[in-house]
């Protein structure tokens, strides 16, 4: 059967709907047991799991490039593993940004968090504009390897920071 591209939009948003109690329970659990990841932490597992939804992709790629037959479910993998990523990541980051921005400047700082969102887009329309003159694959291991490297970057960031950041 076919599946109309249209629903690939539905995905993500459908999924976050459906993962978000599950990762909320999933903190809550690990805080009772003295185990939940810091704030940056969990930020940088999500950086690091957006990486591993491209390497999902990446192994589409050389899958249907070998002659394999393209199937919907590699798609549908990329968007399981990239909504989790994104609840790593996105409400994780506001909230930190409204626990340590000063009352005065609250606002401000939301918006400065959200405006990350226009640079964020900027660099991957950038990075887009490689689709048409890379391999697949390598397309795809480039996305993964600029996730993977805010994630550390986040990682790297955390001790400076350490002080100004709540757990």
């Amino acid at each position: 059967g076919e599946i109309p591209v249209t629903w690939f939009q539905a995905f993500n948003p459908f999924m976050i709907f459906v993962f978000t109690p599950l990762i909320v329970n999933l903190w809550a659990i690990q805080s009772r047991r003295g185990n939940e990841p810091s704030t940056v932490a969990k930020m940088a597992m999500g950086c690091f799991i957006v990486a591993l939804s491209y390497l999902v992709m990446v192994a589409a790629a050389f899958y249907t490039a070998s002659g394999g037959k393209a199937t919907w479910l590699w798609l549908f993998l990329y968007f399981v593993i990239i909504t989790i990523g994104e609840l790593y990541l996105s409400p994780v980051g506001l909230s930190l940004v409204s626990k340590v921005a000063p009352a005065r400047v609250l606002s401000l700082m939301m918006g400065v968090w959200l405006s990350t969102s226009f640079l964020g887009n900027f660099l991957a329309g950038w990075l887009g504009s490689y689709w048409s003159s890379m391999e697949k694959p390598n397309f795809f291991f480039m996305i993964a390897g600029v996730a993977a490297a805010a994630g550390l970057s986040i990682i790297l960031l955390n001790k400076p920071l350490r002080k100004s950041l709540p757990r």
